[in-house]
């Protein structure tokens, strides 16, 4: 995989590049139409898990700190939605805000749901393409077709136990399937190889499995290390540290 493409791909959806790279970047787009069906699907991705993992909390939240016969918001019926949707809105950011500044009440699987997301695919159109089953269950996982992923790659993963990329991603999609046991297993072994490019990766979803399953301690002793080297997911773990301690 070209590393330095799907990065450049990452920044152009987030708004990242400047308007110089952003302009070389459409002009490659505008004569590669795998690359641009590419950057479109990780925009729709992106999309959708960031509205599905905010459902989630919310839903999550409700759930834990409230009554079952508490409504969040009680609006009547009207014929306009649009007063709706404005009062819909204001309940969000009031239960948001209420989030923000109690999130050190909740337990480690609300944690949890605050910070996970699925972690990005490779690009389907680069690298592994003379192999079909990898592509295809790549395809299936940013699709969040979980179940469909896994019929793809466990065969593979069987004919090749310590090919790290697998089990990284085979432990992701167990994580996202809402199978966190099932993830441990897969993560720990790409955290054991200390010559893997996905280790620091592989020991943030760890640490997420942990908190879903409220093994806070094992969680914290991940996330420690993490938060004490440079790495992708510093901030985020000294954020939930602090989250678990009240500091």
């Amino acid at each position: 995989m070209d590393e330095k493409l799907f990065e450049k791909m990452e920044d152009y959806i987030h708004g990242n590049l400047s308007v110089t790279e952003q302009e070389q970047f459409e002009a490659e787009m505008a004569t590669d139409e795998q690359l641009r069906e590419e950057v479109e699907l990780h925009r729709k991705l992106i999309s959708s898990v960031e509205t599905e993992s905010l459902r989630q909390l919310l839903e999550q939240i409700h759930e834990e700190n409230f009554e079952s016969e508490t409504k969040v918001v009680s609006l009547p019926r009207r014929r306009s939605y649009f007063p709706m949707a404005i009062a819909a809105s204001v309940a969000l950011l009031i239960l948001a805000g209420w989030w923000i500044f109690n999130l050190q009440t909740l337990s480690p699987e609300s944690v949890y749901a605050a910070y996970f997301t699925p972690a990005e695919g490779l690009p389907t159109t680069l690298g592994y393409s003379t192999n079909t089953d990898f592509a295809e269950g790549m395809v299936s996982y940013k699709l969040q077709e979980y179940t469909e992923a896994l019929e793809y790659w466990q065969p593979l993963l069987e004919a090749d136990p310590t090919n790290d990329t697998l089990n990284y991603y085979v432990g992701v999609t167990f994580l996202a399937d809402e199978q966190p046991d099932s993830a441990i297993g897969y993560l720990t072994d790409v955290v054991s190889s200390e010559q893997s490019s996905l280790r620091t990766s592989a020991q943030w979803y760890l640490a997420l499995s942990y908190l879903k399953i409220n093994q806070g301690e094992k969680a914290k002793s991940l996330l420690e290390d993490l938060a004490n080297r440079d790495n992708p997911y510093q901030s985020r773990s000294s954020e939930i540290l602090q989250k678990m301690t009240g500091t």
